[in-house]
C-alpha cells in the first residue's frame, strides 16, 4: 500500500512539471506575438528558462542513478536563477521602464548571475551551497539539504522577484482599468512560495522549488484568457483620458475606468457594438466631436486610431479627449458672428426703410413749399424728425446688444421678482399691465435679465398688447400676453433681425430678446394661445420662496 501511494505521490509529481513544463513551452509561440518588441523577449525569456527548468525536475524525479538526479538538480540552480533576469527584463518593459535597456543594469545583472552559477557549480568542491541523499518517503526522491550559501541566493532570488511584482502592481495600481483579473495571475507567481516553506517546515511535500507553476499559470493567463487588457494597460496604462478598445467588427472589447466614469452604459458591453453604447458615429474614421449629456454639456474630440496588433482581438483605439472649452468658445464665436450678420440686416433693412420714408416726406415737403402750404410743409417735416429720433432707438438697442451680446461665463443666484419689477419701472409700457411672478431666485445675469424684461415690455406696449403676466417654469419661465403675433409670419421669424417686426417702432426688441437669452445659455420660443401668445424662455436654473444672494 505504501509503495503504491508513494508510485501515485511521485506520478502526480511528475505530471505537475511537465504540466508546467509544456505550458511555459507550449506558450513560446503565443508569446512571439506580443507587439512589443522588448516585452516580447523578456517574456519568452521567462517562459524558455521556467520551462526548461521545469524539465530539469522530471530529470530529478525519474534518473535512475543518484548521480544524474544531482546533476539535474545543479542544472536546474543554473536555469532556475536565470528566471529572475528574465523576470526582471519583462517586468521592465512591460512597465514603459528602461531598466532593462541600461548598460550598467545589464554588466550588473551579468556579473551578478556569474557569480552565483560559479558558487552552485562549484558546490562538489565546497559543498556550502547543498548536499544530497536519497530517502524513501513519501516515495524515492532526491532529498536536498540546504547551506547557508544556498538561502543567502534564494533571499537575493526573492528581492529581486519582489522588485519586479512590484513595478507590474504599480503599474496595475496607476492602470485606470479594473485589474483584477491580472493581479490575480501575478499572484500566482508567488503562490508556489507557500509550497516552498511547507515542503521546508513539513515531510507533506517534497523539498524543492515550486516557483515553475506559478510562471506556468500567470503565462497561460496573460496570453489566452487577459490577453486585451494586458496590452490595453501596456497601450494606456497611464493615459488619463478615457478609452475605448475595440475589434474588427467595432465591437467593445476593453475599456478604462475614465471611460466607465464617463459612459455609465458602457457597464457590460464587452462584445456588443460600439454605436449601442456610446454616442459615436457609424463611421468611426479620423476624428469627430460627440456631447455628452450630464449635469452640465461636455464636449470630447474622440480620436480613432488603428491598431496591428497580432496578440489581441483589438483592432481600433478610441480616445475621448475634453474639449469643452474650446468647443464652446467655437460655438460663441459661431453665435457672435451670427449675431454680428443678424446685426447688419437689420442695420440695412431699417436704413432702407428709414431713407425711402425720409426721401418720401423730403420731397412731399418740397411740393408743399412749392404750393405754398407751409403748414403741410411743416408736419412733413416733423415726421422726418421723428423718424430720426426713432432711428437712435434702433441705435441705442444695437449699443445694448453691442456691450451684452457675448456669452457670460458666470452667472449668479438673484431675484427675479425683483428684477421683474424694476424693468417694469424702467421700461414705462403705456397700456400694459404687468403681473410679477412669487418671490423666486433664479440664476442669471442681473444686467441682462433686466434688458431682457425691458424689452419685452416695451415691445408689448409698441404692438398692442395690454398684459403680461410672468410666471415661473421647472426650467425657465413665462411672459404670458393678449398680443396676438401676425399670421402671416412664422415664429422664428419674429426672432430675426430682418423679419417682419424688426422696425423702429418695435425697436428691434424681439430679436434682442433672443440674444440676451442665449448669451446666458437659455432657449427662447413663441408660443400661440387662444387668447394671444407666451414666450417661454427654458434652461434657465429657478427656485421659488428661496432667499438669494443679491
Amino acid at each position: 500500500m505504501s509503495a503504491l501511494l508513494g508510485f501515485s505521490l511521485k506520478a502526480v509529481y511528475g505530471v505537475f512539471f511537465l504540466v508546467a513544463a509544456l505550458a511555459c513551452l507550449g506558450s513560446l509561440a503565443r508569446a512571439r506575438t506580443v507587439d512589443d518588441r522588448d516585452t516580447r523577449y523578456g517574456l519568452i525569456g521567462l517562459l524558455l528558462t521556467s520551462g526548461l527548468w521545469a524539465l530539469t525536475y522530471l530529470g530529478i524525479i525519474y534518473s535512475p542513478t543518484t548521480a544524474l538526479k544531482v546533476a539535474w538538480y545543479t542544472a536546474g540552480l543554473v536555469v532556475g536563477f536565470g528566471t529572475v533576469f528574465a523576470w526582471l527584463y519583462f517586468c521592465s518593459a512591460y512597465t514603459d521602464r528602461t531598466y532593462h535597456e541600461a548598460r550598467s543594469m545589464q554588466l550588473v545583472g551579468l556579473g551578478l548571475y556569474a557569480l552565483v552559477v560559479g558558487i552552485k557549480l562549484t558546490n562538489p568542491i565546497h559543498e556550502r551551497y547543498f548536499t544530497a541523499q536519497m530517502v524513501q518517503e513519501p516515495f524515492t526522491h532526491l532529498a536536498i539539504q540546504h547551506g547557508t550559501v544556498h538561502w543567502l541566493a534564494t533571499g537575493l532570488a526573492y528581492v529581486l522577484a519582489a522588485v519586479g511584482l512590484f513595478m507590474l502592481f504599480e503599474a496595475f495600481a496607476n492602470a485606470g482599468y479594473d485589474t483584477r483579473s491580472l493581479g490575480g495571475l501575478t499572484a500566482l507567481t508567488v503562490l508556489p512560495i507557500a509550497l516552498d516553506l511547507v515542503a521546508f517546515e513539513s515531510t507533506a511535500l517534497i523539498d524543492i522549488i515550486y516557483a515553475p507553476l506559478g510562471v506556468a499559470a500567470f503565462a497561460v493567463g496573460v496570453l489566452f484568457f487577459a490577453r486585451d487588457r494586458f496590452l490595453a494597460i501596456q497601450l494606456t496604462g497611464d493615459i488619463p483620458e478615457p478609452v475605448v478598445f475595440l475589434d474588427e467588427d467595432d465591437r467593445i472589447r476593453e475599456y478604462n475606468d475614465a471611460a466607465a466614469r464617463l459612459f455609465p452604459t458602457l457597464s457590460g458591453t464587452r462584445g456588443r457594438s460600439v454605436t449601442a453604447a456610446l454616442p459615436v458615429g457609424q463611421e468611426l474614421s479620423g476624428q469627430e466631436i460627440v456631447a455628452v449629456e450630464g449635469d452640465e454639456t461636455r464636449y470630447f474630440l474622440v480620436n480613432a486610431s488603428p491598431l496591428t496588433s497580432v496578440q489581441s482581438n483589438i483592432c481600433r483605439m478610441l480616445v475621448f479627449v475634453d474639449v469643452t472649452r474650446l468647443e464652446r468658445q467655437r460655438q460663441e464665436l459661431e453665435r457672435h458672428n451670427e449675431q454680428l450678420e443678424d446685426f447688419s440686416a437689420g442695420i440695412r433693412h431699417e436704413l432702407l426703410n428709414s431713407l425711402q420714408v425720409v426721401g418720401g416726406q423730403v420731397s412731399a415737403a418740397g411740393t408743399a413749399l412749392e404750393s405754398g402750404n407751409v403748414g403741410q410743409a411743416r408736419e412733413t417735416l416733423s415726421t422726418v424728425s421723428r423718424r430720426a429720433r426713432e432711428m437712435e432707438t434702433v441705435v441705442d438697442g444695437l449699443s445694448t446688444l453691442a456691450r451684452h451680446g457675448r456669452t457670460v461665463d458666470e452667472l449668479a443666484l438673484i431675484r427675479l421678482d425683483e428684477v421683474v419689477a424694476d424693468a417694469r419701472d424702467a421700461a414705462q409700457p403705456d397700456g400694459v399691465a404687468v403681473d410679477g411672478p412669487p418671490a423666486t431666485t433664479i440664476e442669471a445675469d442681473r444686467t441682462r435679465l433686466h434688458e431682457l424684461f425691458v424689452s419685452i415690455f416695451r415691445f408689448l406696449s409698441h404692438n398692442g398688447g395690454t398684459d403680461g403676466r410672468v410666471a415661473i417654469r421647472p426650467d425657465g419661465f413665462v411672459v404670458e400676453t393678449d398680443w396676438v403675433p401676425p399670421e402671416e409670419l412664422a415664429d422664428d421669424e419674429l426672432f430675426e433681425y430682418s423679419g417682419g417686426l424688426t422696425d423702429t417702432k418695435t425697436g428691434l426688441a424681439l430679436p434682442k430678446v433672443r440674444t440676451l437669452v442665449r448669451v446666458q445659455g437659455w432657449e427662447v420660443a413663441l408660443e400661440r394661445t387662444g387668447e394671444g401668445s407666451r414666450i417661454v424662455v427654458s434652461g434657465a436654473r429657478v427656485r421659488e420662496d428661496v432667499s438669494p444672494s443679491s
